[in-house]
């Protein structure tokens, strides 16, 4: 499925973008959803997009693997940790230390905001585990509310941006 929207694309850039030797171990923690339209003072709720978030959780993780850069660690250990601090997008770094337990070199987080029934951003917050600087952030905003705009929204993020990104923080 990820074909048509550019994953050989990706793994092509990742391998001739000078992808490290060896790939580098990362947590990819889930992504959160947040809701700052206006929707929530009218009670809506957003199973739906929560559900979103999950998804682009996983195409996350499948884009990361396919380009070669990077071995997943399990992040299923960390779950009482994750849990006590909550979302780890905005738990002030908590996840650096998490990550590096786990034996993870950068962590990655991120967070969709969903400003208006048509627009939401997609955040993408790379860190390095060991000193817990943020390395990079990486953000574009989708239109429309569909499972196919968000993933077309994190498939331009990571060709675009996270994959540039990344190949020039390590060097390639």
């Amino acid at each position: 499925m990820w074909k048509q929207y550019g994953a050989g694309a990706l793994l092509a850039a990742g391998i001739a973008g000078g992808a490290c030797a060896e790939a580098l171990p990362v947590a990819v923690f889930e992504i959160e959803f947040v809701n700052f339209s206006q929707e929530v003072e009218y009670g809506r709720t957003n199973e739906v997009e929560e559900a979103r978030a999950a998804m682009l959780t996983e195409a996350f993780r499948v884009l990361l693997s396919d380009s070669g850069r990077y071995a997943l660690v399990d992040t299923a250990p960390a779950a009482d940790a994750l849990a006590l601090h909550g979302n780890p997008f905005s738990c002030n770094n908590c996840e650096a230390g998490i990550a590096e337990k786990l034996g993870a070199e950068r962590s990655f987080t991120g967070v969709v905001q969903k400003l208006s029934v048509l627009v939401q951003t997609i955040v993408i917050r790379e860190r390095d585990t060991g000193t817990g600087e943020i390395l990079a952030q990486y953000q574009t905003d989708i239109r429309g509310n569909t499972d196919e705009a968000w993933r077309r929204g994190l498939t331009w993020l990571m060709e675009n941006r996270m994959l540039p990104g990344t190949a020039a923080l390590d060097g390639g």
